[in-house]
């Protein structure tokens, strides 16, 4: 995992070409010299603006003329700079997600650094822990000099730090600086370019930011079909509930359950609930289930209720660790009701958090906890209810509430229309 990561700027992170390419075409236009496409400009980006103008005035320009270019391009640009100008698409989320994770993260551009500052606060406010752009007198990417003024004052070492780019200069900027150099394949430059300059990390979408840095896959809403291929392979995932975020493992995996108590830093004396996505699947991993449990199935599932029943021995022992009661639930969130009827299998899933710690109520805090000690985390957005199910022992009489969750008493009692033991509300 990667304590730091320093992002290139133009088409890493924020799309600026084509405000770039307006105001060179505006410079040509004014002097009567041919402009250029949009895509010709991305070749011309990448080494500064001075560098960027010397190659859309046509050859043998004299220096004061080019001297002139210089100024009309930054005074034209400092008017539109954000015309056009926004962030690709999720990477905003990436950025926030790597921050969440504990990662500190910085830019490195060769934009002036008057122009770089503002630009990147005015797109990502408050994100970044350190912006750097290019300083009059001071040699710029692919030279390391600012790189390693950066990461001696962030406290980074070249062994954790990644650096990420679209272009050969970024690539070799890491390389110089002896980092692993990550290129992205949505801006401005190809694969074949980023391979040639010695990438040693390339991808093409930016939640992928996150497991590259973090080793933990960033899935977003509706990618319900991945999660549920990570979960037969054996990983775990953390996934959204209505209550908390939990983390899931196949239940019928007990590889995949002993990964989930060691992930969490849980005793495996202590049982793990599953999760179903019916009373369907409850009757392939339980025993003598009473008529109560499908009349509170069907007043409350999906929601937050927790019950506990007989188990049948279909489930490993790891899972009720070594008991013969089984805690069922069905939880009430979109996402994970569809990974579960992907899999066709009950999720071993207690709360996404180190054991002790609180337990989670978006993805990105379940990020904070367990960014790297775990495959996943499928982001379903906040939890609606954030605390944990009631939990309600239906294998003693009278029913007993073991803990008070999300449910109220009351209302399992109107459901049941009999009084209950247990933890009051």
């Amino acid at each position: 995992m990667y304590t730091h990561v320093i992002f290139d700027l133009d088409g890493t992170l924020l799309n600026t070409i084509d405000d770039l390419a307006d105001a060179g075409n505006h410079v040509c236009e004014m002097h009567g010299w041919p402009t250029y496409t949009v895509e010709q400009y991305k070749r011309m980006v990448g080494s500064g603006i001075p560098n960027l103008v010397r190659r859309f005035v046509p050859e043998g320009t004299e220096q004061e003329t080019l001297s002139a270019a210089l100024k009309e391009f930054m005074d034209y640009y400092a008017i539109h700079k954000e015309d056009k100008t926004a962030p690709y698409p999720g990477i905003a989320r990436a950025v926030e997600a790597l921050k969440a994770a504990g990662v500190t993260v910085a830019v490195l551009s060769n934009k002036a650094h008057e122009m770089a500052a503002p630009v990147v606060e005015h797109y990502f406010p408050g994100v970044f822990a350190w912006v750097q752009g290019a300083l009059p007198g001071v040699p710029v990417k692919p030279n390391p000099t600012l790189l390693r003024r950066m990461m001696e004052r962030l406290g980074a070492s070249a062994q954790t730090t990644l650096f990420v780019g679209d272009s050969n200069v970024d690539i070799l900027t890491g390389k110089n600086g002896g980092l692993t150099a990550c290129g992205v394949l949505w801006g401005f430059r190809s694969r074949t370019e980023l391979q040639e300059a010695g990438a040693d990390v390339m991808i093409d979408h930016p939640a992928q930011l996150v497991e590259a840095v973090t080793g933990t896959k960033l899935l977003a809403s509706g990618e319900t079909e991945a999660a549920a291929e990570m979960l037969a392979k054996g990983q775990l995932v953390a996934l959204p509930t209505e209550t908390v975020y939990g983390l899931a493992a196949d239940a019928t995996q007990a590889e995949a359950v002993h990964a989930n108590y060691e992930a969490k830093g849980r005793p495996d004396t202590k049982p793990l609930n599953v999760l179903v996505d019916s009373m369907a699947m409850v009757e392939k991993i339980c025993k003598e289930i009473p008529l109560d449990a499908y009349k509170l199935a069907e007043a409350f599932w999906p929601g937050p209720l927790t019950m506990i029943l007989k188990g049948n021995g279909t489930l490993p022992p790891i899972v009720p660790a070594g008991g013969e009661t089984q805690g069922v639930r069905c939880p009430d969130h979109p996402d994970t009701l569809e990974v579960i009827r992907t899999l066709g299998r009950p999720l071993a899933c207690p709360s996404a958090n180190l054991s002790g710690r609180p337990s989670p109520k978006s993805a990105h805090e379940v990020l904070a906890q367990l960014a790297g000690r775990i495959d996943g985390v499928l982001d379903g957005g906040p939890c609606t209810v954030g605390v944990e199910s009631t939990i309600l022992d239906l294998t003693v009489t009278p029913y007993r509430i073991l803990r008070q969750g999300g449910l109220s008493r009351q209302d399992i009692e109107n459901a049941l229309g009999k009084k209950l033991e247990g933890t009051r509300p």
